[in-house]
């Protein structure tokens, strides 16, 4: 009979003395592994979230884009807890794969982790909207978008106050005006932009994607971005 899963920490463990207690982020939340996975209806996309814990490390599962996995009953979500980033992976990785066996699910394509990844290396007026000043922050985050409808999933790879850039394989020409839907933790954040450049093919490690200027960002957004300009503040102040 399989360990039930903890109300507390909503990992698995032997006894009461073994719980690590509520495990709140105290890091941001990267994307790691993902696996394409077809079913018996439809293909979806599986990944890990992982963030650390104060000493520790806590990795969760998502259904892409928008669907964390719950321990029975909804009472929270399913987690894993490690010493490292990789063990904590690891554990929810070897959970993905035998709930997929267990179903007869087909695990088709591993995918590589999702990074943040600077987006450099362009003449100055491609790589960011003209005009914009805006300071980056390095953030991977689950993005959908479209012309019509934000049928297409991609991922964030820098925000700033008046642009992001969307890693895609098949991105927008440049001029086409667009429609993204953000997935933040607990709400989607509805975006309107214009492809300032495009990145047809990965080159020298930087993906494959398109620079978005937004347009008129609602407060929403410019809240999130300032956010992460404060808490990158205070990590900096803290290492020094």
């Amino acid at each position: 009979m399989a360990t039930p899963w903890c109300l507390v920490c909503q990992t698995r463990h032997e006894s009461a003395r073994d719980c690590p207690g509520e495990l709140l982020a105290s890091g941001p939340e990267r994307h790691g592994w993902r696996v394409l996975v077809r079913t018996p209806t439809r293909a979806e996309i599986y990944g890990v979230l992982v963030s650390e814990v104060r000493h520790l490390w806590r990795a969760r599962i998502l259904t892409y884009p928008n669907m964390l996995w719950s321990v029975p009953g909804g009472r929270g979500t399913v987690k894993f807890v490690g010493e490292t980033a990789e063990e904590a992976e690891s554990q929810a990785i070897d959970f993905i794969l035998e709930h997929c066996r267990g179903r007869g699910y087909e695990v088709t394509d591993e995918m590589p982790p999702v990074e943040s990844v600077a987006v450099g290396g362009e003449k100055a007026a491609d790589q960011q909207p003209q005009g914009s000043r805006d300071t980056r922050h390095l953030r991977s985050m689950v993005i959908r978008f479209g012309e019509e409808k934000t049928d297409r999933v991609g991922m964030t790879a820098d925000l700033s106050r008046g642009g992001l850039y969307v890693i895609s394989d098949n991105p927008f020409p440049a001029g086409t005006t667009i429609k993204l839907l953000l997935e933040l933790e607990q709400f989607s954040v509805p975006l309107v932009g214009k492809v300032a450049w495009q990145r047809a093919k990965a080159d020298h490690g930087r993906p494959a994607g398109m620079g978005v200027q937004l347009k008129n960002p609602p407060h929403l957004y410019a809240r999130f971005v300032r956010t992460l300009g404060e808490a990158e503040s205070e990590t900096g102040a803290e290492r020094k």
